[in-house]
């Protein structure tokens, strides 16, 4: 499965660990585990990566980093509190995020709940009274899941971004901690590469294992994959002179998130036959990875179900046609099979 979500009661530290052990994030209220991510107008594998605090050490640059923050300004070390002056941090940042974002930084964290199983904790930097920087992790029995980090932009040129995320390391350093989790990097060169600066990490590989990322093949990813097949599917529609347009579909996640009365279009990206069809349905066609089969089906906006996508979405996302941003049901499976031959004879008829 592409996506898998897991709404814990309860969490000990050690099974939070496990998790994290096992490829999975923490997102708000839940964990879930996300093979394939639409941004940037490509589909790309997420590829979660993690540090051994036990062999960090600092380099050269990052004391001067830490040197310089710590001359000309006050941090502390917290449990998670979220107030008025982190979240205007969040709010004045939200505009860099990418995908679909928590309207605040409560929403982010807990959803608004008081509770919560999370052991989450913070590291804010002040300049004088005035927070400049702050950024949450969780901790779990001997693993920290950094979560977040906002900052001044006015004060970039401290590398504050970096400098909470030293100092979580320095955290889990003092607890003899022994993995530090920073989320993910995707499969080809991105925003999301600053983390790899850090240090040597390591990564959750396709056969559910931690290797070096040095031996890191974008090859070997579900999206390089995918791609080589919407490429043949866009090569079959050409010659068949069936006019296509290729369509990114950020809320394929949908599909696999809850039990609905809908059955919800699973795939980030399909192409979209231009036919005729009544009622705003359309014809499209992809490559399933769950079953391993090209698919063309029917599909129409599933307006009755807009109020379960209750994230913002980005300004990426508004910008460009390259997005299906409506929440989209399939009404009519039309063929499936793992050969593109049969799909072609089933569009010749």
């Amino acid at each position: 499965m592409l996506v898998q979500t897991y709404f814990p009661q309860r969490l000990s530290p050690s099974r939070y660990d496990t998790y994290l052990a096992s490829g999975w994030f923490r997102g708000s209220v839940m964990l879930y585990k996300m093979d394939l991510l639409c941004i940037e107008e490509q589909i790309y594998s997420v590829v979660n990566i993690r540090l051994a605090i036990e062999k960090f050490s600092l380099r050269k640059s990052q004391r001067k980093i830490i040197r310089k923050v710590e001359e000309n300004f006050k941090v502390t070390y917290g449990m998670a509190s979220p107030d008025e002056h982190k979240e205007r941090l969040y709010q004045n940042q939200k505009k860099k995020f990418k995908g679909f974002i928590h309207p605040t930084l409560s929403d982010y964290l807990n959803s608004g709940f008081v509770s919560s199983v999370f052991d989450t904790r913070e590291v804010c930097v002040y300049d004088g009274d005035k927070l400049i920087a702050v950024s949450f992790f969780d901790k779990g029995e001997t693993a920290l899941a950094s979560l977040l980090g906002l900052y001044d932009e006015s004060y970039s040129t401290y590398s504050l971004g970096v400098y909470t995320m030293l100092k979580e390391i320095e955290f889990g350093q003092k607890q003899e901690m022994k993995w530090y989790y920073p989320g993910y990097v995707l499969d080809r060169p991105s925003q999301f590469n600053y983390k790899l600066k850090l240090g040597e990490f390591e990564y959750y590989n396709s056969n559910m294992r931690w290797s070096k990322y040095a031996n890191f093949t974008p090859s070997e990813t579900k999206s390089y994959f995918l791609r080589s097949k919407l490429d043949e599917v866009k090569e079959m529609l050409d010659s068949m002179n069936k006019k296509s347009h290729l369509a990114l579909y950020p809320l394929f996640s949908m599909g696999y998130i809850g039990y609905w009365n809908a059955e919800f279009v699973k795939f980030p990206g399909f192409y979209v036959i231009e036919n005729k069809l009544k009622n705003d349905e359309k014809t499209i066609i992809s490559y399933d990875l769950d079953q391993e089969a090209f698919t063309i089906m029917n599909v129409v906006p599933a307006p009755t179900y807009e109020h379960l996508v209750n994230m913002e979405a980005s300004g990426e996302f508004q910008n460009t046609d390259n997005y299906m941003m409506k929440l989209m049901m399939v009404s009519e499976h039309l063929c499936i099979s793992p050969e593109l031959d049969t799909l072609k004879i089933f569009l010749d008829e």
